[in-house]
């Protein structure tokens, strides 16, 4: 007689094959715009702090005046170039796809990801709107994962319709009864 734990185990079952086109939905495209507002914004604030601290600090500084001042011009420019010249770009990688098994995104201007979470390892869904993503009509999706890596995925600059309707989408998808 033959031990069982002497035969060989079958192999699992292979998972069903995850699309890895390029293909899949797009942000909307005022997410650029909101994303330029709000891009200025923080530029603003980032440009006021460094000005602010070179200002009354340049008398302590380990630099000539002129060579901090300068030094900081040469960062704002850059910060301000890439504030001005990444939203369009984010706009056009951004792709995702949502069905009953599985959310994929992909995104990343510099390193690029690409995202593929299980529907029934969502634990919640939320809608968020500030005040600048309200002007222009736009609500980001968080969906809320089991597990302790990347718990909290945001799927931003959806119109705020499309962001309802796709949370309503993952709700269901999970078996959870959407009023």
């Amino acid at each position: 007689m033959e031990d069982s734990r002497d035969a060989p185990i079958p192999p699992a079952p292979a998972p069903p094959p995850v699309a890895t086109s390029s293909a899949g939905e797009r942000l909307d495209p005022r997410v650029v715009p909101y994303w330029l507002v709000s891009g200025l914004v923080g530029f603003a604030v980032l440009a006021a702090l460094v000005v602010g601290a070179l200002w009354a600090l340049q008398d302590k500084l380990p630099l000539a005046p002129r060579t901090a001042w300068t030094l900081a011009f040469v960062v704002l420019a850059l910060q301000g170039l890439w504030t001005l010249v990444s939203p369009p770009l984010a706009h056009r990688i951004w792709r995702f796809s949502i069905d009953d098994r599985l959310l994929v995104a992909r995104f990343g201007i510099v390193i690029r990801q690409e995202k593929v979470i299980p529907t029934n390892r969502l634990q919640h869904v939320d809608l968020v709107r500030g005040p600048i993503e309200r002007l222009f009509g736009l609500a980001t999706l968080v969906v809320h994962t089991a597990g302790t890596e990347a718990v909290a995925f945001r799927l931003p600059g959806l119109a705020a319709e499309r962001a309802s309707a796709l949370r309503d989408r993952i709700l269901r998808a999970r078996g959870v009864d959407v009023v």
